[in-house]
């Protein structure tokens, strides 16, 4: 089985499809898109994905019969159909999608520039404008905002037209992504089953990522595939593990319900283990913004022996811990807290804070610094606390 790379998939799909009336868009081979799925779609064709040595792969033979299937599609561009949602539309179907972009580009030009229509102010943005949009929308701007956005590997924005009075696409690609929408629904149906006992659940809760790709299981079946860690590695640098030790033997030590591990997370800047965790909950504390607010996330960065004995928290996570206790100031014309303040540390310790304000327009902007000595005094309260709350509860446990 010739097994080639998403991005050589991408490529090779543009030059099956060159001069076709439907715009291909590779993205969705990215490795995400087999989060809810065992297959992409590419147009009306289900193309499988495969994990190889912790990299997606696909099927060339799969790619070309995708892409040639898509390039032989008639397509008569006369021949058009009403692109708006339908009755029964329900969850995420193209058509909806495609309003949701038009509506979203409305409301954006309306919160920076204000509303100029008749009536009621701000209107709904229902009412299209002389370019068939909401509002002081623009195509020119639907096109910037979602013109590489694609449905099914499809760009569809190409392919709408402005009759005056709706929005239309041709019949049979129209078509193409109504049977699109019955495949994926089938398959997301499928990988919503415990591939074990066959119960059925929630992917988001029920599905994960191993070293062979995506797999759905059960709480239950989790449990009986992976037990719980119980801290023999503590104290343990990350790089004196060997190469075959087996996260995957463990359950994630973060997540509420029972998912498989898949990595050994740890301190980068001390060294130390702290734990088996699943893929998801390694990117989010990889990416620290908010993880800290997650139940027993203190706890969790505390298992690194440096963090524990410097009384502190990996730099990522700071800003997170001054702004449960820090107020931040509102600019001059508004008493609103800033919402969703973004802080990077700085090179002496302090911590920048970038904030805006919703209450006036999107482009008031500006930074409030949070000295180095304040910083580490609530991060070392912070850390403070919570080991005495894990004293606490190992008291209680021995009572």
């Amino acid at each position: 089985m010739p097994l080639i790379s998403p991005e050589y998939a991408g490529q090779l799909l543009k030059e099956l499809t060159k001069g076709c009336p439907i715009p291909a868009a590779p993205a969705e081979m990215a490795r995400y898109a087999f989060q809810t799925s065992d297959h992409v779609l590419i147009g009306d064709v289900a193309v499988r994905g495969y994990k190889h040595k912790n990299r997606w792969r696909l099927d060339e033979r799969d790619i070309r019969k995708a892409g040639e299937r898509l390039a032989s599609l008639a397509i008569d561009l006369d021949d058009l159909v009403d692109a708006r949602p339908l009755p029964t539309d329900r969850g995420r179907t193209w058509r909806l999608q495609i309003t949701n972009w038009f509506d979203h580009v409305a409301y954006e030009d309306q919160t920076a520039n204000g509303c100029h229509c008749e009536g009621q102010q701000p209107c709904d943005r229902t009412r299209p404008n002389q370019h068939g949009l909401g509002c002081g929308a623009t195509w020119e701007a639907v096109e910037a905002r979602y013109g590489e956005e694609s449905i099914a590997s499809t760009r569809p924005l190409p392919l709408l037209t402005w009759s005056g009075t709706i929005w239309m696409v041709p019949r049979a690609y129209a078509a193409l992504l109504d049977r699109a929408e019955q495949i994926a629904a089938q398959f997301a149906e499928k990988v919503a089953c415990c591939s074990r006992c066959g119960a059925q659940g929630d992917i988001w809760e029920w599905r994960s990522s191993s070293t062979a790709g995506y797999t759905t299981l059960c709480p239950s079946c989790t449990s009986a595939a992976a037990r719980r860690y119980k801290g023999h590695l503590r104290g343990r640098q990350y790089k004196s593990l060997p190469k075959k030790s087996q996260p995957d033997a463990f359950l994630c030590v973060l997540c509420p319900s029972p998912r498989q591990a898949m990595y050994w997370d740890h301190c980068h800047e001390h060294g130390f283990v702290r734990g088996p965790v699943c893929a998801s909950c390694n990117t989010y504390e990889g990416g620290g913004y908010r993880f800290i607010n997650r139940p027993g996330a203190a706890q969790h960065l505390l298992e690194c022996n440096g963090c524990r004995r410097e009384g502190t928290v990996p730099p990522r996570h700071q800003p997170d811990v001054v702004l449960r206790t820090f107020v931040l100031d509102p600019h001059d014309a508004c008493k609103q807290p800033p919402p969703y303040p973004w802080g990077a540390v700085e090179g002496d310790g302090s911590i920048r804070f970038r904030l805006h304000c919703w209450c006036t327009t999107s482009s008031h902007q500006w930074e409030q610094v949070v000295p180095a000595s304040k910083v580490g005094s609530l991060v070392s309260d912070f850390v403070a606390k919570a080991l005495a709350s894990e004293t606490d509860a190992t008291d209680q446990e021995s009572a």
